[in-house]
């Protein structure tokens, strides 16, 4: 994010580094930067340009939206509310999430 908006604004860890941080802390996961994938943004609006480059607008999805996921195997989550305080992303208003799990 600093490369991004440039040193004067406010750093801050991107939804990676949170991640890679988190797997770092806990060594019984027994994962390295190699086990990290790509991270999936469900609600953040990053259209596409013509041009092959991204840009970053207010979220099109209203309150109350979710997503449902159904793990087939053990699987290690790690769910980041990145603030995206230097974007439009939430209107520069991030706001709470809430992660519900069931074990059937």
């Amino acid at each position: 994010n600093t490369i991004r908006y440039a040193l004067e604004k406010k750093c801050m860890h991107s939804c990676r580094d949170s991640w890679m941080l988190a797997v770092s802390q806990r060594e019984e996961f027994g994962m390295s930067k190699r086990d990290i994938t790509h991270n999936i943004n469900f609600f953040m609006n990053v259209p596409v340009t013509p041009e092959g480059g991204l840009t970053f607008e207010d979220g099109i999805s209203d309150a109350g939206k979710y997503v449902e996921l159904t793990a087939c195997m053990d699987v290690i989550v790690l769910i980041s509310n990145c603030p995206q305080l230097n974007n439009p992303c939430n209107a520069y208003n991030p706001t709470p999430i809430e992660v519900l799990i069931w074990d059937e």
